[in-house]
């Protein structure tokens, strides 16, 4: 399997998607407390982790992959929590598969223009110093790439946005990488969705506010399930 994950708990599965430069550890604590509920499906994104590094390098990929996953697992209906890139990831798989209930997003952005200026600098900063150690430095030359990754991509447009017909969580830290303009704007083009501002929080909310962010998560799929139990019911 070119692709690592991991499966933790029993239940409605739900796939974790980490961000760039990290790998599905970033969701430990969060998994022990979902997968009391759910079925928690930790991957390591292309390029990351214990997934293979090599072939394309871009978020259409990731999706790809993902949905190889879920369809090699015979999973009908899945929910996807997506932190910074791995939220970018999520969109993407509510725009194109219709397996997807629900989304959790923290952190996406549309396009690499509404990364805050100061952020895009450091982005190209690294970026460039990265060249010389490329030329013996295997691992120099996969973070350059990353770094190339966030630089051009996504390119999402809003009206892309409205293939995407189930329940989605927008969050993002008031001090965010991302500017809010962009956060708002997802949460507004989204036809079912609700934008949650984590107070004083930052681009890394699931490390920094674990608490705040994982009670509006907890929150959000009681209510994405509660829902889902009502309709069965109504069958």
């Amino acid at each position: 399997m070119d692709i690592y994950y991991e499966s933790i708990g029993e239940g409605f599965p739900i796939i974790c998607l980490h961000g760039n430069s990290e790998d599905h550890h970033i969701f430990d604590d969060a998994v022990k407390i979902l997968s009391k509920k759910y079925q928690c499906l930790l991957i390591d994104s292309r390029y990351h982790g214990r997934s293979v590094h090599q072939g394309e390098l871009s978020y259409e990929q990731m999706a790809k992959d993902v949905q190889k996953i879920i369809s090699d697992l015979h999973i009908n209906a899945y929910g996807v929590i997506g932190f910074s890139d791995g939220a970018i990831v999520s969109l993407m798989l509510g725009m194109n598969d219709l397996r997807v209930k629900y989304i959790v997003s923290i952190g996406a952005n549309t396009k690499p223009q509404m990364l805050k200026p100061i952020c895009r600098l450091g982005m190209y900063l690294t970026y460039f110093c990265l060249l010389p150690f490329c030329i013996y430095n295997p691992k120099a030359r996969t973070m350059r790439k990353l770094y190339q990754l966030m630089l051009h991509q996504p390119q999402i447009e809003y009206s892309d946005l409205h293939k995407i017909h189930i329940p989605v969580l927008v969050m993002a830290g008031e001090y965010d990488m991302i500017k809010q303009e962009d956060t708002q704007k997802i949460g507004e083009t989204l036809p079912y969705s609700a934008v949650k501002i984590i107070k004083q929080g930052n681009h890394f909310l699931l490390r920094d506010y674990f608490q705040q962010t994982m009670k509006e998560i907890e929150l959000f799929l009681k209510a994405c399930h509660q829902e889902e139990s009502n309709e069965s019911m109504s069958d």
